[in-house]
């Protein structure tokens, strides 16, 4: 018989996966600034995240994983986060992706 350990549902929530959904806005895609921004939210918390898009999965904390989704404008990207902040930090890189693009500003 198997026999499962006693959790806290506070220990069970810090680890439960957290999903959102953003789209490339940007003119240029996601390039090398953006990149560098989502890779600098991701080191502000305790979680770990991955970003789905074109058929890959890549860990959000690498540049070059990052890059090589090759996300034009207008692709959507699916972001999973787990761990104790993992709500933040989806919170964070939604706000990159929601920011005016600089080509725009120009």
């Amino acid at each position: 018989m198997l026999r499962y350990p006693n959790l806290s549902s506070q220990r069970c929530r810090s680890q439960a996966s957290q999903i959102r959904v953003v789209r490339v806005t940007d003119p240029l895609g996601l390039h090398l600034r953006r990149c560098l921004a989502v890779v600098n939210a991701v080191r502000k918390h305790e979680a770990r995240v991955r970003v789905v898009g074109n058929g890959q999965i890549v860990d959000a904390a690498s540049i070059l994983g990052l890059l090589s989704l090759a996300a034009t404008p207008g692709t959507e990207l699916v972001l999973s986060a787990k761990g104790p902040t993992a709500d933040e930090a989806l919170e964070d890189i939604a706000s990159v992706f929601a920011d005016i693009p600089a080509a725009d500003i120009c």
